[in-house]
């Protein structure tokens, strides 16, 4: 499909305030099955709250929400300030809108950045059990070049591979 796709991004703390029931609301339908309702929660508060996005965007990361055909679609995060290789720290897509080649369009964006960075590679992290996300990342160009499990608080595991793609010049 062809959905218009339009990338607003983020600036003020009142984008994130608007962004966080969004962020909950594509994390509780699409990791509770994978992770648990308990560690969506707290990965909700610690990296998807306002607060907490606002303080990444304020470390150099660039947030964008993707509009696509008027509505809100999807929001992603990449590291801004790179030198060699830009970080994807977020990229999801609300359930309604998944299989539409939204993901591939925002990853087209994101490569187009890095290479604005002179950046030769895009890095993500992805949890070990979200296979449809890896097979995505995988028919995009990533591979997996490291598993880490990596405590974040709580007895909660972030337990994911780390995956890189080379950004074509």
């Amino acid at each position: 499909m062809n959905d218009s796709l339009d990338i607003r991004f983020l600036k003020t703390q009142n984008d994130f305030r608007q962004l966080e029931p969004f962020a909950a609301s594509i994390w509780e339908q699409h990791y509770t099955p994978i992770i648990g309702a308990d560690q969506v929660a707290f990965m909700l508060n610690k990296y998807q709250s306002a607060q907490a996005m606002f303080d990444q965007f304020s470390a150099g990361y660039k947030y964008a929400v993707v509009i696509s055909g008027g509505q809100k679609a999807g929001y992603f995060a990449y590291d801004g300030k790179a030198e060699k290789e830009v970080f994807i720290s977020k990229l999801y897509i609300h359930k309604e809108f998944r299989r539409r080649g939204l993901g591939r369009r925002i990853l087209d964006f994101i490569a187009k950045e890095a290479r604005a960075l002179g950046c030769k590679a895009m890095t993500l992290s992805v949890n070990k059990d979200n296979s449809n996300s890896i097979q995505f990342y995988i028919t995009y160009g990533f591979q997996t070049i490291k598993a880490q499990k990596v405590a974040i608080g709580e007895g909660f595991y972030m337990d994911d591979y780390v995956m890189s793609c080379p950004v074509q010049r």
